[in-house]
């Protein structure tokens, strides 16, 4: 063994034998002699500061002339102003000690963190839906396996019940939410960066005209319903309740009497309770079908109420228009009373909204011809 102090502290080395040591040791001297002559006119502060360049690079098992060499290769590349932030941003970058984290999981946790901080129930049930989907569709992956091209072709591939691609604007939900799942682990530090934040824009043209049923199609379909789905879509026809509202309101919620529909804050997607009028017909739909208080009116979710409106639509040989039934709700309350602000107010939806898409679209006669639909076929 071959006790070397060339650094300052003690490092030994070991050999086969004593010969190959001892050649070692006298290279060693060498070395040092060379130096002790070449140092031989250095100022203390040189010397002070060749100590204290040694101390710091003695822990990465490199010597001065190394380090030195290290550090002008990477100056030259991108400046040496720059290598200290360029190397704390391929630290954040690194893979290296960070825990791989299930899509599920990561799911889990950020609705846990949402829970606790008190959001609404229909926020959360959005959450849930839509990642359930990002889940169920990468089963087996991890958090930081996935690219901002990767959840692009999965947005874009998107279909809904019918098997038509998304709209633009389902797809916008869909990557508000995704990105949000990300950049939620990226400020605890799972991830180094959030890859959704770079996806494409989806462009929702919003000045298209709404489309609604006529009277006699409004009929056609109310007679073809399934008695378990009749009430919801009574309720989205004439009280212009939202698919998603009427299946998470109970019987309680339906004043029969008073003739109007409460749709509290945590169910309404604007977050503000609201009172939906019933008008006459409504009633008499609702009436003979009228469940116990807690109840609920239609024990399914949205998209299996969509499909009970299809089936019913196909059965018939009907349009089928989505979200068909609340924006005939809406299209001739405006037809019947002119009144914007109060149609806006009832059905939780802006004025402007109202009368850019839902002014102008109908007559009164056809509304008074809508609101007299009564069960039976009669007016």
């Amino acid at each position: 063994m071959l006790a070397d102090y060339s650094t300052g502290k003690r490092r030994w080395q070991t050999f086969q034998d004593e010969k190959s040591a001892r050649a070692e040791a006298a290279r060693m001297v060498a070395r040092l002699n060379a130096a002790d002559t070449e140092g031989a006119g250095m100022t203390g502060a040189e010397r002070r500061d060749l100590q204290r360049a040694t101390q710091l690079v003695a822990h990465h098992r490199v010597d001065v002339p190394t380090a030195c060499a290290i550090f002008a290769e990477a100056a030259d590349l991108i400046g040496h102003e720059n290598l200290v932030a360029a190397a704390k941003a391929y630290a954040r970058r690194a893979p290296v000690a960070r825990t791989p984290l299930p899509v599920g999981q990561a799911i889990l946790d950020l609705i846990k963190a949402k829970e606790t901080r008190g959001r609404s129930a229909r926020t959360l049930a959005d959450l849930r839906s839509r990642l359930g989907r990002f889940a169920a569709d990468n089963q087996g992956r991890n958090l930081s396996e996935f690219t901002t091209a990767g959840i692009q072709c999965w947005l874009d591939g998107l279909t809904g019940t019918e098997g038509k691609p998304l709209s633009a604007l389902s797809r916008r939900n869909f990557a508000v939410v995704v990105s949000g799942l990300f950049e939620f682990h990226r400020r605890r530090g799972v991830l180094p960066d959030n890859p959704a934040k770079d996806l494409e824009r989806e462009t929702v043209k919003r000045s298209e005209e709404i489309e609604f049923w006529t009277p006699q199609e409004a009929g056609t379909i109310l007679a073809a319903m399934p008695h378990e789905a009749l009430p919801a879509l009574v309720l989205t026809m004439f009280a212009g309740l939202r698919s998603a509202e009427v299946c998470r309101i109970t019987w309680r919620d339906v004043n029969l009497d008073a003739g109007h529909v409460t749709v509290a804050g945590a169910e309404a997607k604007t977050g503000s309770r609201r009172l939906a009028p019933l008008p006459e017909n409504a009633l008499k739909w609702l009436q003979p079908v009228a469940g116990p208080p807690d109840a609920r009116i239609f024990d399914g979710d949205p998209s299996q109420l969509a499909r009970a409106v299809s089936d019913a639509c196909r059965a018939t040989g009907t349009r089928r228009i989505a979200n068909g039934a609340r924006h005939s709700a809406i299209t001739y309350r405006v037809a019947m009373t002119g009144d914007v602000a109060r149609i806006a107010l009832e059905s939780g939806n802006s004025p402007a909204v109202v009368h850019q898409h839902y002014r102008g679209l109908a007559t009164e006669t056809d509304a008074r011809a809508f609101f007299s639909l009564r069960p039976g076929g009669g007016r």
